[in-house]
């Protein structure tokens, strides 16, 4: 999904928790089923801090809270009041895995976009995304949690906007030298210089 289709797709959630919930898998690249493993004590408004628990590998990490997903999350406990336990719950615990593929289903449809478009596609787009922002692809692995770089190389090959852009900037750097354009007046043969005969005295 691109920039566009991402932002078509999240302005197209009216209610509150969705829009948190699709805004942290978004922009942390979390799968369904980390999204569903999300407590309330994964969220420390205090220090600014987010905990996300990676099915693959079991591995937790702690990660700076987006001012976004911060604004997002005080506007869906505002209107829902804030879970005592899952993050975002359901009738029984927290919304299922099937229930939020749902979700991103309908308001996929909502905005018009690619019915081949599923909710994990929202995690290959941040990849895309942080590579178009610039950012090194050690951390996008590290985003992703990815264990083995391999995994994360495949995003390199998908986007080349973010090493157009840099190529547009150096040409316009004053730091970088290139050859100006000069229109020739007439054919010139080039210039060979010829070597100067070696004489005792000129050693």
């Amino acid at each position: 999904m691109t920039q566009t289709e991402v932002r078509a797709f999240l302005h197209m959630i009216e209610n509150t928790r969705d829009r948190a919930l699709f805004s942290l898998i978004y922009l942390y690249g979390l799968r369904v089923g980390e999204a569903v493993l999300l407590d309330r004590g994964d969220i420390d408004f205090d220090r600014g801090r987010i905990v996300v628990k990676r099915v693959k590998n079991g591995v937790w990490t702690e990660r700076p809270l987006f001012s976004s997903v911060r604004t997002q999350l005080e506007s869906y406990f505002a209107r829902f009041g804030e879970p005592a336990g899952a993050l975002f719950p359901g009738r029984d615990g927290s919304l299922r895995k099937r229930q939020i593929q749902s979700l991103f289903t309908h308001y996929r449809d909502r905005a018009g976009l690619s019915r081949r478009y599923t909710c994990h596609c929202l995690r290959h787009s941040i990849a895309t995304h942080l590579l178009d922002a610039g950012v090194p692809l050690e951390f996008v692995q590290d985003h992703l949690g990815h264990r083995n770089i391999k995994s994360t190389s495949i995003y390199a090959r998908i986007t080349d906007r973010n090493r157009i852009a840099q190529f547009r900037k150096l040409e316009a750097s004053p730091w970088i030298v290139h050859p100006e354009h000069r229109k020739e007046t007439r054919c010139e043969q080039p210039q060979v210089a010829e070597a100067a005969d070696a004489s005792p005295s000129s050693l």
